[in-house]
């Protein structure tokens, strides 16, 4: 269900050619994961930030009723040659160990982002956080 989405929207291409192995990500999510994630919005978006690989970061954003309940988005991208895996949360969690204000005007991230300030980790993994069960 969500890799046939992902095909479809060209997520999986996108990712393939920014040097991720999509079979792996996205192949042992559970059943709840893959609905879940499902039902995000992917996005692949072109952003000028300085050392970006192909000038583009893949994003996953819930629908904005789970946004409200503190559930990550998600970004996928390459900077200075090493994967970077971002989960962004609204409300601060003991994982989160950076901050980010992301401007009104930000033309880098999608428009749900713009306008607030975002709490995140960098997973090493590039697994969705989301992976086995819901946290």
């Amino acid at each position: 269900m969500l890799y046939k989405k992902l095909q479809a929207s060209g997520i999986t291409e996108a990712l393939t050619a920014l040097g991720y192995d999509c079979e792996k990500i996205f192949g042992g999510l559970s059943k709840e994961a893959e609905e879940l994630y499902a039902s995000y919005s992917w996005r692949k978006i072109p952003c000028s930030v300085e050392g970006i690989r192909l000038a583009y970061v893949v994003h996953a954003v819930p629908p904005a009723e789970l946004l409200e309940k503190n559930y990550p988005w998600e970004e996928w991208f390459f900077q200075f040659e090493k994967p970077e895996h971002h989960v962004l949360f609204l409300s601060r969690k003991d994982c989160c160990d950076q901050e980010i204000f992301i401007p009104a005007d930000d033309k880098d991230h999608p428009e749900e982002a713009c306008g607030k300030t975002w709490y995140y980790f960098g997973d090493k993994e590039s697994y969705p956080y989301f992976r086995d069960a819901e946290k």
